[in-house]
């Protein structure tokens, strides 16, 4: 797989063999995850005070539920425009779009490891993809979403 930043600022990403692409695919699918305790991890509380709770229920959740949203849906949409090449799949991601897979990826990294009841040490673990290892395959996704989130910060500097 190659990354390379194009002359409009784009990230283009060539050569993704169909593992990473399937992983690809199921951004938008993990980060809109309904597993207990997700949502809470999304939105933590803002505070102990009642008062403060409730406006942040009223006024600050739906627009931040939506922002999730609409970032899922970019990210989605950016997808179905994968082309098949001879050696892999590419995809491009349009800068303008970079905040929307930074939520996105965030979004599905956060869902993952609350799923998985994962820590910061594993985490920041390094872990070899192994199909037949449910808990090793969703750090390593974990890790691969962390590299493009890495990948695109980096494009924005």
């Amino acid at each position: 797989m190659t990354l390379q930043p194009t002359a409009e600022g784009d990230l283009l990403i060539e050569e993704i063999p169909a593992f990473l692409l399937e992983l690809l695919r199921e951004i938008p699918v993990r980060a809109a995850s309904k597993h207990p305790g997700v949502e809470e991890r999304f939105l933590p509380d803002p505070a102990n005070d009642d008062g403060i709770r409730e406006d942040w229920k009223a006024l600050v959740q739906p627009e931040l539920m939506a922002l999730f949203q609409s970032d899922r849906e970019t990210v989605q949409a950016d997808l179905r425009g994968v082309a098949a090449k001879k050696m892999g799949a590419a995809l491009r991601i349009p800068k303008n779009h970079s905040d929307a897979w930074m939520g996105a990826l965030n979004q599905a990294r956060l869902a993952i490891a609350e799923e998985g009841g994962f820590g910061e040490a594993d985490m920041a673990a390094e872990v070899a993809p192994d199909p037949g290892d449910p808990r090793g395959m969703a750090l390593f996704q974990v890790g691969f979403y962390g590299f493009l989130q890495e990948c695109l910060v980096r494009m924005q500097d």
